[in-house]
């Protein structure tokens, strides 16, 4: 399969601390790939760096065939590359369907003075843009929230609502940062037949996680860091039994 992103030797030093060490990864057009690891293993500063949030030190990010190495997240999010983040950034007081709505800005053609007296080319392009919101809203089952204050869902559904607001920006590339993190056990089986179902339709997917048994189920392909490294990487079946995630996970046995 084609290389959608690939990440080569990435390096970010803090001090005299080395976070991200030599970092390969490469995530397939249309896959589902899993990061994970242990507590400070490096994944989210790792995730970071690729997308622009953090700087990178050395190494090199292409995205699409192109080097986007040490674009800002803005100019890599007009490229296609959209990312949720572990704590809510959604608008409290506001609806599900006017939140998700602010994933479509970077859509948005009209400008001065039709902003201004709300013109009936403004009134045509917000009525196209509803008519996205909602098919994104269907698609994960959160169209009966639409009108409703994201103050008032369960955390689970707002977790919904960010991946909505990241899909209606039309993303090439969606970056998941722990999705399922504080989710019940039943919210979690609903995020898994979610992000299925986004990848067989056609998207491609990069999700950090803590939950190991989410991600050995859905991911086509699994990237595995401690202390900043790659100690495993392939599909979930090879990733499962190395030596070196187990130990990593569960500490060496000495008695072995």
């Amino acid at each position: 399969m084609t290389a959608l992103l690939e990440a080569t030797g990435l390096i970010r030093r803090w001090g005299g601390l080395t976070a991200v060490d030599r970092v390969d990864v490469s995530v397939a057009q249309g896959s589902l790939h899993g990061l994970i690891g242990p507590n400070g293993a490096g994944k989210t500063t790792l995730v970071n760096m690729i997308t622009g949030v953090d700087r990178i030190d050395d190494g090199r990010v292409r995205f699409q065939g192109d080097d986007v190495t040490g674009l800002a997240s803005h100019r890599l999010a007009s490229k296609g590359m959209a990312r949720t983040f572990q704590t809510s950034q959604l608008f409290e007081d506001e609806s599900v369907i006017d939140n998700v709505m602010a994933g479509r800005h970077g859509h948005i053609r009209y400008r001065f003075p039709h902003t201004l007296f709300y013109t009936p080319r403004v009134v045509r392009e917000e009525r196209g843009h509803r008519t996205e919101v909602y098919a994104v809203l269907r698609e994960l089952d959160l169209a009966e929230d639409a009108h409703r204050q994201v103050a008032e869902l369960s955390y689970g559904r707002r977790r919904l609502v960010e991946l909505a607001r990241a899909i209606a920006s039309q993303p090439t590339l969606l970056v998941l940062d722990e999705p399922a993190a504080g989710l019940p056990g039943s919210d979690v089986d609903v995020l898994g037949d979610v992000l299925r179902r986004l990848r067989d339709s056609g998207y491609t997917i990069l999700v950090i996680e803590h939950n190991i048994g989410l991600l050995m189920t859905i991911c086509d392909r699994m990237t595995v860091l401690s202390e900043g490294k790659v100690i495993a990487d392939g599909v979930p079946a090879v990733v499962r039994e190395s030596p070196e995630v187990i130990e990593a996970y569960l500490g060496r046995n000495d008695d072995a």
